[in-house]
């Protein structure tokens, strides 16, 4: 980082800033890009942080990346090609898109996280599983992170404790108790 500057991440398929809600609480700034407009993402971070393009663009993502200098990239690739949800239990005909998104962050040069559903595991191989209670969301959903671009990503038990007694706690309630 330099000195007194806010880090900027690049949330790339922002939709409404799940992402970029957890880089404002720890003190960042984001740049949200999706291929349709985000109404909700505006009205949280305003106009002038988010920008309509296909994050599948690579010339769009090296402008971008030079003219706004981010220090990482976030990105949650469309997850329907990884999710059974939608389509009753059998594979989605939906393309799989996180093999073609890690080469292009590969080639931009920064440290870069992937987000995905856990149907994704077999493209995001080695990712940390976490669970929406991690970051006090009251979900119980599993998702994927994978890190890139020389960032390594951990578990780490001090982090994980309250998650999990906010996601026991939520449990409890389920069954009656």
């Amino acid at each position: 980082f330099r000195s007194g500057m806010t880090p900027l991440v690049l949330d790339l398929c922002c939709k409404s800033g799940g992402a970029s809600e957890g880089i404002r609480r720890v003190g960042g700034e984001t740049l949200g890009m999706d291929v349709e407009p985000q109404p909700y993402f505006v009205a949280r971070f305003g106009e002038e942080a988010f920008v309509i393009h296909d994050a599948f663009d690579m010339e769009e993502l090296r402008r971008l990346v030079r003219k706004f200098k981010p220090f990482m990239i976030w990105a949650s690739p469309p997850c329907q090609g990884y999710s059974s949800a939608p389509n009753v239990g059998s594979a989605s005909k939906v393309a799989r898109l996180i093999p073609l998104l890690r080469s292009m962050l590969d080639l931009l040069g920064l440290p870069y996280v992937i987000e995905n559903v856990t149907g994704a595991r077999a493209d995001m191989e080695g990712a940390l599983s976490v669970w929406g209670q991690l970051f006090g969301c009251h979900q119980d959903r599993e998702r994927l992170l994978w890190g890139g671009g020389g960032l390594e990503l951990r578990h780490e038990e001090a982090l994980a404790v309250p998650g999990r007694l906010l996601r026991e706690k939520k449990k409890k309630k389920t069954v009656g108790y």
